[in-house]
């Protein structure tokens, strides 16, 4: 499968957009996934601990590869016992110490349900297919993704490099968005576990009635503000925390209740599932619906009148408007 073209192939700058992934899987361990970039694409391995690890200085750029819970890569478990003053590392146990034998406990139990991650640099979207051989790779050393257990809510993860920070560009994706959800879930098969659980929580109507009003054109303190106000929550299909706290750092520094955020003029696209245990999945595929995405955020007319239409179908629902929505949208793309 190919990958399709950005209708915004730049970014502000005059440069090619970057982009990177995330890709989450089970069955193969931290150490594995490092083997397997140093394979692919060459590069140093450097060690923060036992659940996070970096492949640098590769052709393509640099690699993390941790477990996905910030108690394990963060090590946030120790904060309790750092209080009491008991230092695990200082207690032999055998060859090693009580840390290696409490996080060797630990990862044997997490990992049933909580996936590893390796994070891709970003790299101009012409040259995205350089990833597929890590897909097919991950697919050869036998990796679990979401279809693998009932309780694999794993995804991948899509970081577009944004073709410009101004209140009106990001406001166009937001809703070109909101009016593909319904379609991009079916579309991308979106997995029923997945929906049901926190990670991808569906953006509230309240806040799609809000931003797809014709009337709705605001600054970027007042985007921002609204999005927080009525979606103060990180685990969104579309998180936009990290784009504005790259564009406005104060203010997203201000909202105390969303924990870490990592600035980057990216969007955070995180509805996809991980097939990686598919032979016939490709990222591409993922990719190439983001771009039906791009499409529309770059085709103000067809927003606009996409818009207009959802509102009043919105009004004229009672039960239903899913399905309907995804007829009326299917019409449009085609």
């Amino acid at each position: 499968m190919q990958y399709k073209e950005l209708p915004v192939q730049q970014n502000s700058k005059g440069e090619l957009r970057k982009v990177g992934f995330e890709l989450e899987y089970a069955n193969v361990g931290i150490e594995e996934s490092v083997r397997i970039i140093q394979a692919l694409y060459g590069g140093k391995e450097e060690i923060k601990h036992r659940f996070s690890r970096k492949v640098t200085g590769t052709s393509v750029g640099d690699f993390s590869v941790e477990i996905d819970l910030r108690l394990l890569n963060e090590k946030t478990y120790k904060e309790p016992l750092d209080k009491l003053n008991i230092n695990l590392k200082n207690i032999s146990v055998g060859q090693g110490t009580l840390e290696d034998e409490v996080e060797m406990a630990m990862e044997s139990v997490i990992n049933k349900v909580i996936p590893y991650e390796i994070t891709t640099p970003p790299v101009p979207y012409t040259q995205l297919e350089v990833f597929e051989k890590l897909r097919q790779s991950l697919y050869e050393h036998n990796a679990k993704g979401t279809d693998a257990f009932i309780t694999n809510a794993f995804a991948t993860h899509i970081n577009p490099e944004v073709p410009d920070t101004d209140a009106d560009t990001i406001l166009r994706y937001i809703q070109a968005f909101l009016l593909l959800y319904p379609w991009l879930l079916k579309e991308g098969e979106t997995d029923m576990v997945r929906r049901m659980t926190a990670f991808i929580n569906p953006f509230p109507a309240e806040y799609a009635v809000l931003v797809l009003q014709p009337a709705y054109h605001p600054d970027m303190e007042t985007l921002i503000e609204d999005y927080h106000r009525l979606n103060p929550d990180r685990n969104r299909p579309l998180d936009m925390y990290p784009l504005f706290a790259a564009v406005r750092q104060e203010q997203v520094n201000s909202y105390s209740d969303l924990g870490k955020v990592n600035a980057r003029e990216t969007f955070h696209y995180r509805l996809p599932n991980s097939w990686v245990s598919k032979p016939d999945w490709t990222l591409a595929k993922e990719w190439n619906n983001w771009v039906v995405l791009e499409e529309l955020a770059n085709d103000p007319d067809r927003l606009a009148q996409m818009s207009k239409d959802y509102l009043a179908l919105k009004d004229d629902t009672l039960i239903g408007f899913d399905s309907k929505w995804i007829k009326q949208t299917e019409q449009w793309l085609s």
